[in-house]
């Protein structure tokens, strides 16, 4: 094994000892400063980002996918149903549809555990919590493994931080829950058990990590490799290599695929279409059609990725090649991808390579420390390294970190809607199974069975306990489906007998079996009024009998999304009855190509322009803009005012084709 050997010779000169100081145990009688440097750190990031995750879920800025399944498959786990979860029946256009429970797209085996929580405070704050609390924990390894190779502890604090202040890890904070999350600890802390040959806890560590997410075994089993031909305990290592790569496999092919239902995508196949189906359909790619390969690989985005990836360790890692190759299966999982998600360096996607490109980093630190000894004394260069690595961090925070530091930092806004919705969230019994709609749905979770509507769970394959109460917010995004099939879908509810409208309020309505009302309250309309708002942007438009005033945008998503979503409030004023349902378009473009449109206004369906009346300022909230393109650049942004679309789902190039009248609204930096 050519390459084990060569990551033997360049990794065993650094793998016993720091340089020429004593070991580890005398060290940490040394001072107390450093620890207690490395707890304030520690306390500070698990304070912000308990904060920030917990005011995104209470700002209601969550999504059913996934925080929603995660919280109810947590739930019904500790109920005696594991992972089981049912607001994915409906053949949405995405991965493993029409399941119920999550081994059928992913095989998270530490999950039980995980769920153990829910015995604490059975609610999905308790997996915010609990995932801050790992990864801040994540620090103590880091600290411990550059105190040990580098044999300076407050270069252990500078690594330390440098993790805290890691943006792809303070992103996957703040995206919703994942137990792959927890990898990105376990990892640091068995590779430090490995480096102090410590094989009893490296397994726990090793194992752990692996039932957080199907992957992780080939990380494992890199690992394993490792201990095998870097610290030459071949039977432990040779064996955890073995465990690792067998169980992804089996998780992949033989569990996934047993509770995946037939005619659904699997996880892996709808990230890597281009390559066929099975393994028949890659060897075709492979010999006849290779440049497929280079088609993804070679954009853009990729390179970007690798960048944001080594910047905020000052690239360090890269002089520890042979211990990145730790990460290997994950990154070409990652590059040779077609989905954003993975390769955008936020998210959970990345989680075990935070954790090797730390550790390279450290290896890295080592190498320029023997260097640095022949021309400065050793502790001008400990110095020296120091500042760099917390320069480079602080740099890379400011760029794309999520602290105050950050310029992307927000503070979720929690108002009066998002207390009114948690008061008819309070409407529905907790044992009750209800259906609702994305941002709703984590909040609903902590219960046997929820539904994403229009499932109600009355439809097959095969019906589930019926939903009585079906809880919506017209006014907030309607993802996976079009606003107006939500409003079809609840018009017929409403109109059912037996059926009625329990409360109906600034765009929330509950609808539920027993309910006398099928009259919606004027109070219902007031998330389209908008008379004395505050227009951030002005324009100076009419068209179609209307004043197209202006318009405010808010970025969505970002600790997913390295192009933010962009939400836009379109203000209009009639100036006569209008007759025709009027709707806004926004348009996407860069130079003379049509990137993306957003054509889906938010409630109105509900209270279409025909029933606005004269000289009333109205708010249209659109469905969010997501932007899917490979070339950075500077992208332009226009308003458009055009008829009311009602059926379909909008074709962007069509609809730009037969565009009216275009009004600037402003621009959006495409950058990776």
């Amino acid at each position: 094994m050519p390459v084990m050997a060569d990551l033997a010779t360049s990794v065993r000169p650094l793998a016993p000892r720091p340089l020429d100081i004593p070991p580890a145990r005398t060290i940490t009688q040394s001072s107390l400063a450093p620890v207690a440097a490395l707890i304030a750190l520690m306390a500070a990031y698990a304070l912000c980002f308990g904060w920030l995750s917990l005011d995104r879920y209470w700002a209601y800025q969550m999504h059913a996918l996934d925080m929603g399944n995660m919280g109810q498959a947590a739930w019904n786990t500790i109920h005696g149903h594991p992972f089981r979860f049912t607001n994915m029946r409906l053949p949405y256009k995405i991965e493993a549809w029409n399941t119920t429970t999550r081994l059928s797209f992913h095989v998270e085996a530490l999950f039980p555990v995980i769920s153990l929580v829910y015995l604490i405070y059975p609610h999905p704050e308790s997996l915010l919590v609990l995932q801050t609390l790992a990864l801040t924990l994540g620090a103590v390894p880091v600290y411990l493994l550059a105190r040990d190779m580098l044999g300076k502890p407050w270069l252990g604090v500078a690594f330390a931080a440098a993790y805290l202040l890691f943006p792809p890890l303070e992103a996957m904070n703040l995206y919703e829950f994942h137990p792959v999350s927890l990898a990105t600890p376990l990892l640091v802390f068995a590779f430090l058990f490995a480096q102090r040959r410590r094989y009893p806890l490296f397994v726990i560590c090793c194992l752990a990590a692996m039932g957080t997410k199907e992957e992780i075994g080939l990380v494992v089993a890199m690992f394993g490799l490792y201990v095998a031909f870097v610290n030459r305990d071949r039977r432990i290592g040779l064996g955890m290599a073995a465990v690792g790569a067998l169980w992804s496999l089996a998780a992949v092919f033989v569990v996934e695929r047993h509770y995946r239902l037939p005619g659904t995508k699997a996880y892996l196949q709808a990230r890597y279409a281009y390559l066929g189906h099975g393994v028949r359909g890659l060897l075709h790619t492979v010999f006849h059609n290779p440049g497929a390969f280079g088609r993804v690989l070679l954009i853009w985005p990729k390179l970007w990725y690798l960048f944001r990836l080594l910047a905020p360790v000052g690239f360090l890692a890269l002089l520890a090649p042979a211990v990145l190759l730790l990460g290997a299966p994950t990154l070409v999982l990652n590059l040779f991808s077609q989905d954003f998600h993975m390769y955008s360096g936020l998210g959970d996607n990345s989680a075990e390579l935070i954790s090797v490109v730390l550790i390279a980093a450290i290896f890295g630190a080592r190498l320029v420390l023997q260097i640095l000894r022949y021309w400065v004394s050793p502790r001008m260069a400990a110095t020296g390294i120091g500042a760099y690595v917390l320069f480079v961090a602080l740099v890379s925070q400011h760029f794309d970190g999520y602290t105050p530091l950050g310029k992307l930092f927000q503070r979720p806004t929690i108002g009066s809607h998002q207390r009114l919705a948690d008061k008819f969230v309070a409407m529905v019994p907790a044992t009750a199974p209800v259906a609702t709609q994305d941002q709703l749905d984590p909040h609903l979770s902590s219960r046997r069975y929820l539904y994403l509507f229009q499932d109600t769970g009355r439809q097959p394959p095969p019906p589930q306990v019926p939903a009585d109460y079906i809880l919506l917010d017209v006014s907030s995004p309607t993802y996976p489906q079009p606003s107006f099939q939500l409003h079809d879908a609840a018009e017929k509810w409403i109109h059912t007998k037996g059926w009625g409208i329990a409360a109906a309020n600034d765009g929330l309505i509950l609808i539920r079996q027993g309910a006398r009302s099928r009259t919606i309250g004027a109070q219902f309309y007031s998330y389209a009024y908008a008379d004395g708002a505050l227009i951030e942007h002005r324009l100076r438009a009419r068209s179609s009998g209307s004043d197209v005033l202006g318009y405010n945008v808010q970025q969505t998503d970002l600790p997913n999304h390295r192009i933010p979503n962009l939400a836009f409030s379109i203000y209009v004023r009639p100036i006569r009855r209008l007759d025709t349902n009027l709707q806004p378009f926004i348009f996407e473009t860069m130079g003379r190509h049509l990137i993306q449109c957003a054509a889906d206004p938010l409630g109105l369906a509900w209270f279409p322009t025909s029933q606005w009346k004269v000289g009333h300022t109205y708010v249209v909230r659109m469905n969010p803009l997501e932007t899917d393109w490979g070339t950075p650049g500077t992208a332009r942004l226009y308003v458009s005012l055009g008829p009311a679309l009602t059926s379909k789902p909008p074709d962007c190039a069509r609809l730009w084709s037969r565009h009216g009248q275009l009004w600037p609204a402003g621009t959006q930096d495409i950058e990776f």
